[in-house]
């Protein structure tokens, strides 16, 4: 067997480690914060030496061991509490570390798998439990896999990552800390992507408290005939009684008001001296709709620490000059973006004449020679960040491994990257997209009005909407008429399901630390971005719903699907995939997903990026510590990406706060 129970590159190896969950044995000893010590006393909750794993996990603190107590003051502009999911790493069996350089056990401890990387065995922490206090084994695994993924009722769909050479991998429990995956051909990507995410609400769900959920499944109880309420029920973060791994759970949830979380009695993590985890015994989330309200509220010095919802450069001054009143420190992390913020077009437009106009690539490429990305990054930057044709983040390891890689990252970063209105003019004449009625605004080629709609959330930040503004403009002085249409998150989401956006903008291109590990951005392989029906036709493939349906038309099946014509680039794309994601040789798989890379030069783009690799704005209350600035982070950060969760990969759980 093949030990993978790390993964790391050359750059970690060469020292640039700064806190991790740690490969290392747990002290002989251990200690638990003083609210939890009550508890014990009073007979209300076992000893903490009882509620650990027999191997815990050992973080290492950032910049020593810290204190308990205390409350973590946050704000929350959703009522779904997104960006809190964001701070919490629990449920992923694995977890990115090092600033994404290197992966670890979370609750699985350890992985091998045989030479070509077909049959994986996954070792359960063991005696790890749930908030509750219940073990939690391979049968919590095991009933997502079975009772919800493997259910067509259920919403959850065969991750990607559990489908090799085009057919589902195999999965069962010999015991209670054991779970073994075979595959039709070679995974070997298969640690690093279940790493992606945070999981139980950010990406596949992987494990669920079986226990407790099993009273809602209809298949286990008479009382429920459909999937409604158990898919109600998951949703920890609206629901205190679902147990959860997490380092805090929540305790009380007011409805568009306030989330509160406490301290998991079980969690499975300790610090370098037998200090069980987390450090803050309270998390307080409030609900403010508007950004503008928390970024007061943080200048008045009520909050601790918060990058989510995203605090904007254009706040930087503002921040910057408050921090003496509101007692914190500003930090900035980079954005780890490749785009900044996006648009792309609709490939599967449910309308004949404009799908054929956007999936020109002298329309698209005219589109983006118009934008003038230089006043955007002036007026919006600062003149920090780098401009982009729209790329993978410019922090994807393939760009680093060789000169080649390197090379083509540029040329696709500024493919086209000119700003040339007269250019752009010139492109969209030849392409046939031409005033012909005489009313100053470029027709279809059909004759019929064009007009590009951008489609973007009513929420979205004031960055986003100036540059939907900018952009908007810049296109309307070649000639497209552009119509601005700002709606409801719900409604936007229902759009992307049923591949009837026209130009999208919501978010921004990260997205893992390479290619491969979340492609969804390179190649269409689900109902998502920029081709939704050609990814919902892969995303069923090696699944009980191929071949499906097939007399329905795309919009009718569930998930929307149609498959991509044979040749186009969409196609072109997932037969390259199919073959990089079974390649077991490293270097083979990035000179794939660089060949992939050049469909997008050739016949790119099909998204479009602005300002890249920006850096955000941290606020941190200076009461609280274990907090990193950019010096403490190897690659700087990559905030943006939700792949690679953060602050979740800033080990919270070490973070304290003085009293």
């Amino acid at each position: 067997m093949i030990r993978r129970s790390s993964v790391f590159t050359v750059l970690v190896m060469i020292g640039l480690l700064v806190f991790s969950a740690m490969a290392i044995a747990a002290p002989k000893k251990y200690n638990e914060a003083p609210m939890l010590a009550e508890k014990v006393a009073a007979g209300l909750l076992p000893p903490v030496e009882e509620r650990l794993p027999e191997n815990p996990m050992v973080i290492k603190p950032l910049h020593g061991v810290g204190q308990y107590g205390g409350t973590w003051v946050r704000f929350e502009s959703s009522p779904t509490w997104g960006a809190l999911r964001m701070i919490m790493y629990g449920h992923s069996p694995i977890r990115w570390v090092d600033d994404a350089l290197g992966i670890e056990g979370n609750w699985v401890e350890s992985w091998e798998s045989n030479e070509d990387a077909t049959e994986w065995t996954l070792n359960i922490r063991k005696g790890i439990k749930w908030s509750d206090g219940v073990p939690m084994t391979s049968a919590d695994f095991m009933f997502w896999w079975e009772d919800m993924v493997l259910n067509p009722e259920m919403s959850d769909q065969v991750p990607d990552y559990f489908i090799a050479g085009r057919r589902t991998a195999q999965i069962w429990a010999p015991d209670e800390w054991t779970i073994n995956v075979k595959f039709a051909a070679s995974a070997p990507l298969l640690p690093e992507r279940m790493a992606c995410w945070v999981n139980n609400g950010h990406g596949e769900r992987l494990i669920v408290p079986a226990h407790y959920l099993k009273q809602f499944h209809p298949d286990y109880t008479d009382e429920y005939t459909d999937f409604e309420v158990l898919e109600e029920r998951m949703e920890w973060w609206v629901n205190p009684e679902c147990p959860v791994l997490t380092a805090w759970m929540p305790v009380e949830h007011r409805v568009s008001q306030k989330l509160i979380l406490e301290r998991n009695p079980y969690y499975w993590a300790v610090d370098t001296e037998g200090n069980q985890l987390p450090y803050i015994d309270r998390i307080e989330v409030d609900y403010v709709e508007d950004v503008e309200v928390i970024k007061l509220k943080l200048l008045n010095g009520e909050g601790h620490m918060q990058v989510r919802p995203y605090l904007q450069l254009s706040d930087l001054s503002m921040l910057m000059r408050g921090q003496q009143a509101g007692n914190y420190r500003v930090y900035l992390w980079d954005s780890g973006s490749g785009t900044g913020p996006m648009l792309y077009w609709n490939w599967n437009h449910p309308d004949d004449a404009k799908r054929e106009v956007y999936r020109m690539p002298e329309f698209r490429r005219a589109l983006s020679h118009a934008l003038n990305r230089e006043r955007m990054q002036r007026m919006l930057y600062f003149g920090l960040g780098t401009p982009t044709s729209g790329t993978f983040s410019p922090k994807a390891a393939e760009y680093g491994r060789t000169e080649e890689g390197a090379a083509i990252y540029e040329q696709w970063r500024t493919a086209w990257l000119e700003y040339n209105p007269e250019k752009a003019k010139a492109m969209l004449d030849a392409a046939g997209i031409v005033d012909q009625d005489g009313d100053g605004w470029r027709d279809l080629p059909n004759g019929q009005p064009l007009t590009v709609r951008i489609d973007f959330n009513a929420q979205a930040s004031r960055t986003d909407v100036q540059i939907n503004e900018m952009a908007a403009a810049d296109w309307e002085a070649i000639g497209v008429r552009t119509q601005l249409n700002p709606v409801d998150g719900s409604q936007l989401s229902l759009m992307d399901a049923n591949a009837t956006f026209d130009v999208h903008n919501s978010w921004e291109v990260g997205d893992g630390p390479n290619h491969l590990v979340f492609p969804q951005w390179i190649v269409p392989i689900d109902v998502s971005r920029w081709a939704p029906l050609n990814g919902g036709w892969y995303s069923v493939i090696g699944t009980d719903k191929e071949g499906t349906e097939l007399d329905k038309a795309p919009r009718e099946r569930s998930p929307v699907r149609e498959e991509p014509e044979p040749g186009s680039p969409v196609a072109r794309l997932q037969e390259l995939y199919d073959i990089a994601k079974v390649e077991p040789d490293q270097a083979k798989r990035d000179q794939l997903a660089l060949e992939m890379v050049k469909i997008h030069i050739e016949e790119g783009p099909f998204f479009l990026g602005t300002i890249c690799n920006y850096p955000r704005p941290v606020v941190v209350s200076n009461k609280m510590h274990n907090v990193p600035d950019v010096t403490d982070l190897p690659r700087g950060g990559a905030v943006n990406p939700y792949i690679t969760p953060y602050p979740a990969m800033t080990m919270p759980e070490q973070y304290w706060l003085e009293q």
